[in-house]
């Protein structure tokens, strides 16, 4: 939960006018360990997504994208890991290999970015918003999600 008051006290913050705004709390879902049943890694995100939509008062939309990365994370490790059997604890650079974790997290957090900015624009009228916002939000919360992991290894 350390991570959920660094969103809150610090990441919140931190943002570039209306267009970034740094999401780190994805990293608590990137780290998860893939021996985790899939049903649990729903219900953890789900659960994640509750806590943040409650802070934003947002009505299910950051649940909506927790969920949906849950949901896509175990395809990913599937596809994208050669033994993901071997990964007892969290999932970080040192476990799966930088690339492959620079890979996940790229895609997860930019999926989750644009399903977030999307979902609070309610309609695609003004689509380049998204995109920029999604763009530069995605920059920022990768930048931290690797220097997390670079400290952590």
């Amino acid at each position: 939960m350390l991570i959920v008051a660094l969103q809150m006290l610090l990441f919140d913050h931190m943002h570039i006018a209306v267009w970034g705004f740094p999401m780190v709390y994805v990293l608590f879902q990137l780290n998860l360990s893939p021996r985790l049943p899939r049903w649990a890694e729903l219900l953890i995100g789900a659960g994640f997504g509750l806590v943040m939509d409650i802070w934003y008062s947002s009505l299910g939309i950051h649940m909506a994208a927790c969920v949906a990365i849950a949901f896509v994370r175990p395809l990913l490790l599937g596809n994208m890991v050669q033994d993901v059997e071997r990964i007892k604890e969290n999932m970080c650079g040192a476990t799966i290999g930088v690339a492959e974790y620079l890979k996940i997290a790229v895609i997860l957090v930019i999926m989750h970015h644009f399903i977030v900015f999307a979902l609070e624009a309610w309609n695609m009228s003004q689509w380049w918003v998204v995109l920029l916002q999604t763009l530069i939000s995605s920059v920022m919360t990768i930048v931290v999600v690797i220097g997390y992991d670079r400290l952590r290894n």
